[in-house]
């Protein structure tokens, strides 16, 4: 399953809080029979597969080069000859890295054309690129270990997914989640602000602790612009679901932005908060 808010981010902060958002709890009225996932969610990124190529593209957006790639390279520690399965991949920027580290990689997405991007990007070894939806996985024999970088906001059975992958990788496998940060980046429920009395830049948020379905515009300002649609989990509840799936949390980092502000009245204050407010949420898990 496919990311944005994997997609399109940014860094930059925005001068006032957003609107009071309509959100839903996750498997509400988007849930299909049995609190199974509606094929629309999977869906709503082929419709919009060739708009986010174009802001993606083969090697992903400044802050993947800059900030997730290294990042998640650094924490999975992937090495040369490891079996390695990407979930969500998209059109495979991170599945091309850990090939090109040496790895033997399967990428797996939704979208059918994501899957059709990823393959025409050429790198060596080649990367397996299956469309398929994250839990249906388990035909696809063992990995030493698995990826999901910005993609599982967009995965509403999240649970079912990681079971499916614990169930894939051998004893000692790691798993990496990458996520924009439950704390601080909630689609619709946080917003920059300023504070100009203090000469602070601070992080409002609105809600935290509910399980949320949120949904996101993929071309904001268009009539007729397809949406998706972003779960919004807490740490407790991410971290829950990793246990319930039989996973040992082995690391956790938080990642921060690497800009900086051009130089102006609120520059200090930006660049401050850049530095206090981290951007994502990197967990590592390990099957015992």
């Amino acid at each position: 399953m496919p990311p944005p808010p994997r997609r399109p981010f940014s860094s930059q902060p925005s001068p006032r809080p957003g609107p009071r958002p309509r959100t839903r709890p996750a498997g509400g009225p988007s849930a299909g029979p049995g609190g199974k996932p509606l094929r629309e969610h999977g869906t709503s990124w082929e419709k919009s597969a060739d708009w986010y190529d174009r802001i993606i593209g083969e090697r992903g957006s400044e802050l993947y080069q800059a900030v997730v790639i290294p990042g998640a390279l650094k924490l999975l520690a992937p090495k040369r000859g490891e079996r390695v399965l990407d979930l969500g991949c998209g059109q495979g920027v991170f599945s091309r890295a850990l090939a090109q580290a040496g790895c033997q990689v399967t990428g797996v997405d939704a979208a059918p054309t994501l899957i059709q991007k990823a393959r025409t990007y050429p790198v060596k070894p080649p990367v397996r690129y299956l469309a398929r939806d994250a839990a249906q996985i388990g035909d696809l024999g063992e990995f030493d270990a698995a990826s999901a970088i910005l993609c599982v906001q967009n995965m509403e059975h999240l649970d079912t997914v990681a079971a499916a992958a614990a169930k894939v990788l051998r004893p000692g496998g790691r798993m990496l989640w990458v996520v924009n940060h439950p704390a601080f980046r909630i689609p619709r429920q946080s917003a920059w602000g300023h504070d100009e009395e203090r000469k602070i830049q601070y992080r409002r948020t609105d809600a935290y602790s509910s399980t949320l379905s949120i949904p996101i515009v993929m071309h904001p300002g268009k009539a007729d612009s397809e949406s998706t649609v972003s779960f919004h989990r807490s740490m407790q509840t991410l971290t829950g679901t990793g246990f319930s799936a039989g996973l040992v949390l082995a690391g956790m980092e938080e990642w921060y932005s690497h800009k900086e502000s051009q130089p102006g009245p609120r520059a200090r204050a930006e660049n401050r908060a850049r530095k206090e407010f981290p951007l994502f949420l990197a967990l590592l898990w390990e099957k015992r």
